[in-house]
């Protein structure tokens, strides 16, 4: 049977509340070759502490500084002696039979990387309420969204950070994850590197977690932040040169139409941390052009990323929500 060493890496910051679940669940896991390496972003909760005294075996990574989850997760991959990688953030909970569920799907070639279907932890949501199946990308606007029903097994466009299992070869062929994003979409950008180079990405609906969501960061307006400086980031790095053009046919109405709601509604928070992310992006554009430079050169046979997206002709939700988001309909 496969059973390679798997390096689970769970990047911390200040989630002690949250690690007796999260560890304990993935000591109870079924597949038994595995390692866990926590590697802390200057937690001051006291997360450090709380791991030594209660799992010993998990090995710790202290940083001085928060370095985000990117960075984060790349010392971990560093540190760590597994053919496979797992990513688990500290929210997050796993069924017993979730690595084995994942080890078992990855081992074909073409494969990379593999995710399963992701629950929303509690009831704030409903009774198991379901945070992600398939997971989608937009080939136009960089969107992203979550399919939330019954999906079946299948290729998909990206696979969230969250609870994903990935093959430490592509790593070291493609390299590691882009310490360019600070929060969110550093993983889809991984992905995208992937689908450009020919591998495939798959759901696999019995490897079931389950994720508070934003655990870790309860400030709303900071979310939106990097999650609007992040998508253009992506955009940038990744997009097809005529996608990029498609892009901003798109973006530039969306930045109207939301400033001209905000007037109306005398708030304009929205628009100003939009801004903010905006401008970010024009003072780091010649080193989000150098990374777009350096992960192509490590592909040997590019394909298109927008064209070669496995959803991508699932578009009746992505149009609703372009449209929402430019204020003509509600979702």
């Amino acid at each position: 049977m496969y059973s390679p060493l798997v390096s689970i890496i769970i990047v911390t910051w200040n989630g002690k509340k949250y690690l007796r679940e999260c560890i304990s669940s993935l000591l109870n896991q079924s597949y038994s070759n595995f390692e866990i390496i926590m590697v802390d972003n200057a937690s001051s909760d006291g997360s450090i502490e709380f791991v030594k005294e209660n799992f010993p075996s998990v090995q710790i990574i202290q940083n001085s500084e928060n370095l985000g989850f990117a960075e984060g997760t790349n010392i971990g991959i560093l540190k760590a002696e597994g053919e496979l990688m797992a990513l688990f953030n500290q929210d997050a909970m796993a069924d017993k039979e979730w690595l084995q569920n994942l080890v078992m799907a990855i081992e074909p070639e073409n494969i990379a990387a593999v995710a399963g279907k992701i629950f929303y932890y509690g009831d704030k949501y409903g009774k198991n309420a379901v945070f992600c199946t398939w997971s989608k990308i937009d080939p136009y606007t960089g969107s992203p969204y979550n399919f939330y029903k019954d999906e079946p097994l299948s290729k998909v466009d990206y696979l969230t950070g969250c609870a994903m299992l990935v093959k430490k070869k592509v790593i070291d062929e493609l390299g590691l994850l882009d310490t360019g994003y600070f929060l969110y979409f550093e993983e889809t950008d991984w992905c995208a590197r992937m689908i450009r180079a020919g591998y495939d990405l798959v759901y696999i609906p019995s490897a079931i977690a389950w994720h508070v969501v934003s655990g870790s960061l309860g400030d709303s307006n900071k979310k939106l932040y990097y999650m609007a400086r992040s998508r253009i980031r992506f955009v940038l790095k990744n997009f097809d040169a005529i996608y990029l053009i498609i892009f901003f046919i798109y973006f530039i109405p969306e930045i109207i139409f939301e400033l001209m709601k905000g007037f109306k509604q005398k708030n304009l928070t929205y628009s100003k941390t939009r801004f903010r992310a905006i401008q970010w992006n024009i003072f780091n554009i010649v080193n989000t052009f150098k990374a777009r430079t350096e992960a192509f050169s490590a592909i040997k046979s590019i394909r298109s990323y927008n064209n070669s997206l496995p959803l991508r002709s699932h578009r009746i939700r992505i149009i609703k929500q372009y449209l929402s988001f430019i204020g003509i309909c509600k979702l």
